[in-house]
C-alpha cells in the first residue's frame, strides 16, 4: 500500500484530465499533494516538502497543473478503487523516506494540497 504514495489524488488528476497527461504526471502531481498534507500534518518540515516537490523538476515531471477544477479533483478521490466504505487510505509521509497510511485525510487538506499545485489563467498573468 505505502507504494501508492501519489496515487490517490494522481488517479483522481488522471481521470479530470481524460486520461490527456501521462500516469507518472499524474502520480508525480499527487506526491506533490501528499506532500503538502504531509507539511501541514507538521510531518515534515517547509524545507522537506520543498525539497520533494523540487525533485520531480529535473526529470521533466510536473509540479503544477492548470485547467482543472480542485473541487472535482477531491470529488473524483471518492471513486478511487482503493477506497473503502467512507474511508480513504491516503499515503502520507512521516518523514522523508517513510511513508505512512492515514485514513483522516479530510476534503479540505485535499483541496488545499490540489490548489498548491494549480495555476489558474489569473496566475499566469501576473
Amino acid at each position: 500500500a505505502l507504494l501508492n504514495f501519489g496515487h490517490t489524488l494522481g488517479h483522481a488528476i488522471e481521470k479530470a484530465k481524460n486520461l490527456t497527461l501521462l500516469h507518472g504526471e499524474c502520480v508525480a502531481l499527487g506526491c506533490v499533494c501528499a506532500a503538502y498534507i504531509s507539511w501541514k500534518k507538521d510531518r515534515l518540515s517547509m524545507d522537506e516538502y520543498y525539497e520533494i516537490r523540487d525533485m520531480f523538476v529535473p526529470f521533466n515531471l510536473p509540479i503544477s497543473i492548470t485547467e482543472i477544477d480542485p473541487a472535482e479533483i477531491v470529488a473524483l478521490t471518492k471513486s478511487d478503487k482503493k477506497a473503502s466504505v467512507g474511508e480513504l487510505k491516503f499515503i502520507l509521509l512521516k518523514r522523508v523516506g517513510k511513508a505512512v497510511i492515514d485514513t483522516t485525510v479530510t476534503e479540505e487538506e485535499m483541496l488545499a494540497a490540489v490548489n498548491e499545485i494549480y495555476f489558474s489563467e489569473d496566475d499566469l498573468n501576473e
